[in-house]
This record gives structure tokens, C-alpha cells and sequence, in this order.
């Protein structure tokens, strides 16, 4: 094997040196196009409408059932910080368990 060898790694690394940097220049063109085909959505371009969605679900799922809600409001909280996700989890998981408290405080108000 050539790499067990610094000299004859060098000899092949000058012999396929061409050949190497063509592939090189063909995935970084391959690369370009694909990005432009498939533009990924950067951070900055997030307008937070992926947020309404879980925000409601977890108003409504806090208003049937507050326990259920402060338990995943809580670990949806833990899950961000252990998969240290984005900011919108955080959030998420903020609303959550706050509508879980709010909900269940007013259920005990209620009874009383």
C-alpha cells in the first residue's frame, strides 16, 4: 500500500494528482447545483409560522388536560437542552409549560 511508505505515497499522490483534483472540481460543481436546485432554509429566513402549530396544540392539550401539558412542555424543555436544539424549542417548550400551569392553577381555583 502506497500510504505505508512516505515515498511512494508521494509518487502516487503526484501521479493522480490531475485526477484527484478533477473529481474535486466535479463535486464542488455538484454540489453548487444541487444547491441551487435545493436552496436550505438558513435560520435567518425562519419567520416563526413553524411555531404556531406546536403553540396551539400545547394551548389546546394545556386546556384539556394541564398535567399532560406540564409534562411535555417540561420535556420538550429537557430534550432541547440535551439535543441542544434551536431556539424555537425552547419557546415552545416555555409556552407549554407555562399554559400547563396557568390552566391547572385555574382548575384549582375552581374546585375551591
Amino acid at each position: 500500500m502506497p500510504y505505508k511508505d512516505p515515498r511512494r505515497k508521494k509518487e502516487w499522490e503526484h501521479r493522480h494528482r490531475a485526477k484527484r483534483l478533477t473529481r474535486r472540481h466535479e463535486l464542488r460543481r455538484i454540489e453548487a447545483i444541487r444547491q441551487e436546485a435545493q436552496p436550505e432554509i438558513s435560520q435567518a429566513q425562519i419567520d416563526g409560522t413553524g411555531l404556531l402549530l406546536p403553540l396551539v396544540a400545547g394551548g389546546a392539550l394545556a386546556a384539556l388536560n394541564p398535567k399532560l401539558a406540564i409534562g411535555a412542555g417540561g420535556l420538550t424543555l429537557v430534550l432541547a437542552a440535551l439535543y441542544k436544539k434551536g431556539w424555537n424549542w425552547w419557546i415552545v417548550g416555555f409556552f407549554v409549560l407555562a399554559a400547563g400551569f396557568f390552566f391547572a392553577s385555574n382548575d384549582q381555583n375552581a374546585k375551591k
